[in-house]
């Protein structure tokens, strides 16, 4: 009798060994799956499906509570991108700047700088606004170039610069123009002047060349607007300058002759 209950008392004791055993299976089988990984690949399919708010979670898990993990530099530029996706571009600016600045060996540290100024780039407003994202945008892409000129990102990069260059160039065409309508001429000099001085490349030095020319008309500087209206019939490209130009010389010539 006594036998016959060690064996069941046994048997019980067993079964619950087994049962607490193959939980904590369970539970090891669970948290293995759970991993970096895990997260990592949900932040993808998240991202794939655009919901970012869900991406920024699982990226910023990873970078949180797997720090050790070959993924974290990449989980870094994703939560950038997550941000990025979502028109956040302020704070997707600062954590690609993380990706470069905290794994500066990592295969995305030189997109996430090239990204960095497109971040800015998107940020920029209306000529007639405040440019400051503009001009950081313009210092990030020359950054980029001046380390990475054989990138194939450059070449875009310069384009980017001289879009932003020629949004700068607009703005103070624009006030140079108001400033000569208003015969605030030396003021108008000054903007007209930093146009061809600063933004060469853009189609508002030449704009701002013709500019030039009716101040000196206005101040009946008939020489020095000979000189400015001259070079733009021999180097424009602009038929209707160059026309423009021309009939200016004939003015200046026929007002010097007198």
């Amino acid at each position: 009798m006594v036998s016959v209950q060690m064996s069941h008392k046994q048997f019980f004791i067993g079964a619950l060994l087994l049962m607490v055993f193959a939980v904590g299976c369970g539970s090891a089988a669970k948290k293995e799956l759970v991993n970096a990984q895990f997260y990592f690949d949900r932040g993808m399919k998240n991202m794939d499906q655009k919901n970012y708010i869900k991406a920024l979670t699982d990226f910023q898990t990873i970078i949180e509570s797997y720090q050790t993990s070959d993924l974290v530099d990449r989980a870094q530029f994703m939560l950038a991108e997550a941000h990025f996706m979502n028109e956040d571009y302020v704070t997707a600016a600062y954590e690609y700047e993380r990706v470069y600045a905290d794994f500066p060996s990592s295969e995305h540290a030189v997109e996430a700088r090239y990204k960095r100024a497109v971040c800015y780039y998107n940020e920029s407003p209306k000529a007639d606004l405040d440019q400051e994202n503009t001009r950081f945008a313009i210092d990030e892409f020359t950054r980029f170039i001046d380390n990475f000129p054989s990138h194939e990102l450059s070449r875009e990069a310069q384009k980017q610069i001289d879009e932003l260059k020629a949004k700068l160039a607009y703005k103070d065409f624009k006030s140079a123009e108001l400033y000569r309508k208003l015969k605030k001429y030396d003021a108008a000099l000054i903007y007209y002047q930093s146009v061809t001085r600063d933004y060469s490349r853009t189609t508002w030095s030449d704009e701002s060349r013709f500019g030039i020319g009716l101040v000196y008309l206005k101040q009946k500087k008939f020489e020095q607007a000979k000189e400015v209206f001259q070079r733009l019939v021999n180097t424009t490209d602009r038929k209707d300058l160059k026309d423009k130009s021309q009939k200016k010389l004939a003015y200046i010539e026929n007002r010097t002759k007198k």
